[in-house]
């Protein structure tokens, strides 16, 4: 009978499976620890009341008064044009992407329904604006998306 030859390399083959499942346990570790320490929660609170509230808020949009404006960002300045001279407006800008950096601003009335705020925000980027206009007992809101460079 002939014996089999014994190569010294053999040796390696157990440790060659534990380095490829040691490399992949690391691999998942790190990606486990970037998800946790990069998350940024829930961005939206109660969602789950907000979400049995979406027909009344459906409603509530349907039942806004139709009101054609305009609604810019050039410069850092936001703009809202309406067709009414006595409104309050309020906008709270919100960073979707990060949680944390939100705020609201009064948009002062510079005549003939124009409306206008400057905002300094504190990082570059993605913003939304949503504007709410009130006056007597009528109240109007809209959205505007907009980037800071």
């Amino acid at each position: 009978m002939e014996q089999a030859i014994k190569d010294p390399r053999d040796k390696w083959i157990p440790r060659y499976f534990v380095m490829f499942f040691a490399v992949i346990a690391l691999l998942d570790g790190t990606f486990v620890y970037t998800a946790i320490s990069t998350q940024t929660g829930v961005v939206t609170k109660h969602p789950y009341e907000k979400g049995l509230a979406f027909n009344e808020t459906l409603a509530k949009a349907k039942a806004q008064p139709h009101i054609s404006h305009e609604t810019t960002y050039h410069d850092g300045v936001l703009r809202l044009k309406l067709p009414i001279e006595t409104a309050s407006v309020i906008a709270s800008i919100i960073r979707p992407v990060q949680d944390g950096y939100d705020f609201d601003i009064k948009l002062a009335h510079m005549g003939d329904g124009i409306y206008e705020a400057t905002i300094d925000t504190p990082l570059k980027g993605a913003w939304t604006a949503k504007l709410k206009a009130t006056w007597n007992d009528n109240q109007f809101q809209t959205s505007h998306d907009f980037i800071v460079k």
